[in-house]
């Protein structure tokens, strides 16, 4: 699955800033740079969630994500960050961002728990692993935006995360306690401040985004039971060497340029697919004590080991070895 190329393009702006060198990031994630500067691709969401935690450690910033957080511009957020700011209060606003964070990540779900006094918005990636410094920066951004359009009358309850962590200068930049090893990642807040009115509402406005962001969302594409057969094909002929489009795409009983613009759609190159697949393999055969690395670079379609080694650093920034 997909998440939009805006967004990994303001995450390589804020790790810019903090002078982190985005292209041997790019690399080691695995993410087409060619797709990134599309304004129209989608990056596959496992790509984007090893960038953010690649970046993260790099910068050396237990606070990283709220550091993307105060960078990010609207932008990022395109045709969905209008229809929110449309909205007329706080509640609508999150509902819409609930109901089209397609637009935004396949596997983003936001949900508003709670009818009472106090209100759960609970964030969920569902592709793994979870990335503490992505869901802080996706709770922080939500705070700093609630604040903006409610002329900085919005003040959360609190944040909770599902990670461990401390809070460190958080709850000074979102004016709540910040708490850690919850059983939701979810930003709490009273009932009464969702009812808040945002300055930009506009009616008429928010009717035509809406329309529009319904007919977008509809037209994403949905290939996930493409992918996912691409992938069990592509691991049963790693043994033999590394895969080719055509070997693939004739096991898929489509053609080469077929298979190639399809994947394209669901913001995927074959080269990143074969080098997912490769990565993932390695990481649960090397899991076994009893597997030697000669023996995973070959089950892979490696030429040698030294090919596997590098591929294998490109990754994790680590060998084999230092993985076991």
């Amino acid at each position: 699955m997909s998440t939009a190329s805006s967004l990994v393009r303001a995450l390589l702006a804020a790790a810019r800033d903090r002078g982190l060198e985005t292209r041997s990031l790019l690399e080691r994630a695995g993410v087409d740079e060619a797709l990134v500067s599309d304004r129209d691709a989608r990056i596959p969401t496992a790509g984007y969630l090893r960038l953010f935690e690649l970046a993260a450690a790099q910068s050396n910033d237990e606070s990283f994500g709220a550091r993307v957080a105060q960078a990010i511009d609207g932008a990022a957020f395109g045709l969905l960050g209008f229809v929110v700011a449309s909205a007329p209060n706080l509640r609508e606003a999150l509902t819409r961002f609930a109901r089209y964070s397609r637009l935004l990540c396949d596997e983003l779900s936001v949900t508003l728990l709670g009818d009472g006094g106090e209100i759960e918005i609970v964030y969920a990636m569902h592709e793994q692993p979870e990335v503490p410094a992505l869901l802080e920066m996706a709770m922080v951004h939500m705070v700093f935006t609630a604040r903006r359009g409610t002329r900085n009358a919005f003040a959360p309850i609190a944040l909770d995360f599902r990670h461990r962590g401390t809070p460190r200068d958080l709850p000074d930049l979102v004016h709540a306690p910040v708490r850690f090893e919850r059983a939701k990642n979810a930003v709490r807040a009273t009932a009464e401040s969702l009812a808040l009115p945002l300055r930009g509402h506009n009616a008429t406005l928010l009717s035509i985004l809406e329309a529009h962001a319904t007919q977008v969302l509809e037209t994403l594409p949905n290939e996930g039971d493409l992918i996912g057969r691409a992938r069990q094909i592509t691991r049963a002929l790693l043994p033999e060497g590394e895969p080719s489009l055509d070997a693939v795409a004739d096991r898929l009983g489509l053609g080469s340029r077929t298979l190639q613009r399809r994947l394209r759609g669901a913001g995927v190159t074959f080269r990143t697919l074969v080098d997912e697949v490769r990565r993932d393999c390695a990481l649960a055969q090397l899991e076994r004590s009893d597997t030697s690395v000669a023996e995973v670079a070959f089950s892979l379609g490696f030429s040698d080991p030294s090919a596997f080694t590098h591929a294998f650093r490109r990754w994790t920034g680590r060998t084999p070895g230092q993985r076991r």
